[in-house]
């Protein structure tokens, strides 16, 4: 049985060196240690958070690491780097406000806006193809869970479990996360992965267009048919309120992917014990059992947006692991292959009879743009990782090299 662990050099004594274990009182963004415990109270914690955070790493603020609060620029803008730990004065609250995490998601909050109007245009776009299909073809579908349970026909409940979810996914991050730079990373992640399943829903509208599960022989809103530009982008608050409907607004479900996303981001994130996940997830698959009963969507829609949601979360993430893997060890290309080589004689023939990848999937392209979305450039900034160009400092990583320990 193998383990690898992390070895120090001479070399690690660099107070620059971004792996160094930080001085126990203070750090250097600013403020003591102590402030990066949330809560503070022990009670709290043994009330609401989990037992093990200390073996994961999760029991205090990840802020701890930085090491540099510095204005640097990044593209044309130029600012402090990362968000405070907390606010306890006004500095603090303007220092919130004017930094690269809190820019990036501003620009994030922009597109997901792009893509929700991309979603609702392509799904108006479906609608008028509908109008024009032939009366024999606007009946809806077969649906075995359809025709196995009776409907129910207050669809509405849709609408206000899917509010409760995300109200109480914001909120319970709002209080449990550590420090301002993990929420604003949260939501930077939830923010570009919900446009991206909105711009791909779009997709799906337009190619393929299935009848309404909710009206027999439905009417698209006169707006959709007729309207004007303006008439249009006014028509889109009743779309996003809930109280209009299109005829072909099917595959896939959109409300099952935002609840998705936050059973998600709860499973992946949260700190606090397992009963306030378990609350989520039953309001969560409470929401999703009505889409069915109430045909507010096929069933088809609903194990489409699963599937599709969990893939585009679980994909975004291994991306972040691998670049924080490449960044930090000096791996060039493939993270585990290079832990492979570097850990053991003939370690890529190794992995490769374990695995066989001779080639992984993924283009660098697409790590660098989650990288930016994620803000992990910034972290690798403040941790003096990578220079004000965003070059990476490699002095600074051969200074730590693998130890293999044979157990």
């Amino acid at each position: 049985m193998f383990f690898y662990k992390v070895i120090p050099t001479e070399d690690d004594n660099n107070s620059n060196n971004p792996l160094k274990e930080q001085d126990p009182e203070k750090t250097d963004h600013g403020g003591d240690r102590k402030h990066a415990f949330l809560p503070s109270s022990l009670l709290m914690q043994q009330l609401f958070f989990t037992e093990h955070l200390v073996d994961i790493g999760a029991h205090q603020s990840p802020s701890v690491h930085i090491t540099n609060t510095a204005k640097q620029k990044i593209g044309w803008i130029q600012a402090r780097l990362c968000a405070p730990v907390e606010i306890k004065d006004w500095k603090d609250l303007r220092d919130l406000c004017v930094n690269h995490e809190t820019y990036r998601l501003l620009i994030l909050a922009v597109f997901l806006l792009l893509a929700g109007l991309v979603e609702i245009f392509m799904a108006q776009w479906s609608d008028m193809r509908y109008e024009g299909m032939n009366e024999m073809r606007k009946h809806p579908l077969m649906d075995v869970l359809h025709d196995a349970f009776p409907r129910i026909e207050n669809y509405q409940i849709v609408n206000y479990l899917l509010t409760t979810c995300v109200v109480y996914t914001v909120t319970g991050f709002a209080l449990q996360s550590p420090d301002w730079s993990t929420r604003l990373t949260l939501l930077r992640r939830w923010t570009f992965l919900l446009g991206l399943l909105y711009i791909f829903r779009g997709l799906t509208l337009f190619v393929t267009t299935l009848p309404s599960s909710l009206l027999d022989e439905c009417r698209p809103p006169e707006t959709e048919l007729t309207g004007t530009v303006g008439e249009r982008f006014g028509f889109i608050y009743n779309v996003v309120a809930g109280s209009a409907l299109g005829c072909t607004d099917n595959i896939f479900s959109g409300h099952t992917s935002v609840m998705m996303s936050c059973v998600i981001l709860w499973r992946v994130h949260s700190r606090m014990r397992r009963v306030f996940s378990w609350l989520l997830y039953g309001l969560a698959f409470s929401g999703i059992t009505m889409i069915i009963l109430s045909r507010f969507h096929y069933t088809i829609d609903v194990l489409l947006a699963l599937f599709i949601t969990y893939m585009t979360w679980n994909v975004y993430l291994q991306y972040i692991r691998e670049a924080s893997m490449r960044y930090m060890f000096g791996f060039t290309r493939y993270a585990s292959l290079d832990l492979f080589q570097s850990t053991m004689t003939d370690g890529a023939q190794i992995y490769q009879y374990l695995n066989w990848q001779p080639y992984l999937l993924g283009q660098d392209w697409i790590m660098s743009l989650c990288v930016y979305v994620d803000g992990l450039d910034i972290r690798l900034r403040s941790m003096g990782v990578l220079d004000e160009q965003g070059e990476l400092v490699s002095s600074k990583i051969k200074s730590t090299h693998f130890m293999k320990t044979i157990v």
